[in-house]
């Protein structure tokens, strides 16, 4: 298969071969090699820019064909023989790829097997490199590997007046809100040394842990803020011995470093994930590392299309 080197120019036809509804716009595409020359290799944490021809919307109330280029977390495992990507609906069955070859990415040193005690923190747009990991966890079946995921959203489900009809059973169903969230309940049933931390910082009610999931745990707020709005040791609370844990850190600058755009232009700087587990949890710098190379070049590349 080709190299980094050449993967850096190269571009690859791959093709959707299936498609699964996530939340009320945005699926997870499983993609196959065109053929057996598209294909190529990649590690965890690694993202592709995806080019193709969609049909767009005009202000004249027509239509026009345009090429989109936006970079995606590949979704799930190099052990497997596709490639999984979770984006919004698009009209199109053909695309082509680019890998990043960057091999010094946020979840290297997992890659390599480095680090086997994860604490991955994640931001509602942030999931997708942690749905690969856990993949790589079911496929490779390695005692010795332990993965914490703490995983933000706002809301677990759309507001009331968004249902959707449940095609069986011919009743009104909440929309679900965060992406995986079924997908996650079922596969940390099946993996021992998996356990999901969700939490929701607008929801009013969220779901009760049963003491049957108790790998599964729900709760409201902000990490690393109790519901008093003290301070938290959140990763010693639910992650155990922090000296031994890696911590791989995916979301918005808002989520990782508390950057936050506000609407009269200027930035307000306060504490995200990566301050917290240095300040408050005392994390050593080796032990954490980030993800933003992604999610700045989807987010240059969105800017280049408006």
């Amino acid at each position: 298969m080709p190299g980094p080197s050449e993967l850096k120019h190269q571009e690859y036809e791959w093709q959707i071969n299936s498609k699964v509804k996530e939340t009320h716009d945005t699926y997870t595409y499983t993609l196959l090699p065109a053929s057996q020359s598209q294909r190529f290799d990649f590690e965890m944490g690694q993202f592709v820019t995806l080019s193709a021809f969609l049909i767009r919307p005009t202000e004249s109330g027509g239509s026009e064909e345009n090429q989109v280029n936006r970079a995606y977390s590949i979704a799930s495992s190099p052990s497997r023989d596709f490639i999984e990507l979770t984006i919004k609906e698009e009209k199109g069955d053909r695309f082509k790829l680019k890998l990043n070859p960057n091999k010094e990415h946020f979840l290297w040193k997992v890659a390599a097997g480095i680090e086997k005690n994860v604490a991955y923190w994640s931001g509602a747009n942030g999931a997708e490199s942690a749905r690969g990991l856990i993949q790589y966890m079911e496929d490779k079946n390695d005692p010795e590997f332990n993965l914490v995921l703490f995983y933000s959203n706002t809301k677990l489900s759309v507001d009331n007046a968004k249902k959707e009809f449940n095609n069986t059973e011919h009743h009104p169903v909440d929309t679900l809100n965060v992406i995986y969230y079924n997908w996650l309940i079922d596969i940390t049933k099946k993996i021992e040394n998996l356990k999901v931390i969700f939490t929701f910082t607008r929801e009013q009610e969220v779901p009760i842990t049963s003491p049957q999931d108790a790998r599964i745990i729900y709760r409201k707020g902000r990490f690393f803020l109790n519901p008093d709005g003290s301070p938290e040791r959140t990763l010693l609370k639910y992650g155990g011995k922090v000296e031994t844990l890696f911590n791989p850190i995916c979301g918005s600058s808002s989520f990782i470093n508390g950057t936050v755009m506000l609407p009269n232009g200027k930035i307000n700087r306060g504490k995200g994930i990566l301050q917290n587990l240095v300040e408050l949890e005392g994390v050593k710098p080796e032990k954490i590392d980030k993800e933003q190379f992604y999610l700045q070049q989807s987010g240059a590349n969105q800017q280049e299309e408006k």
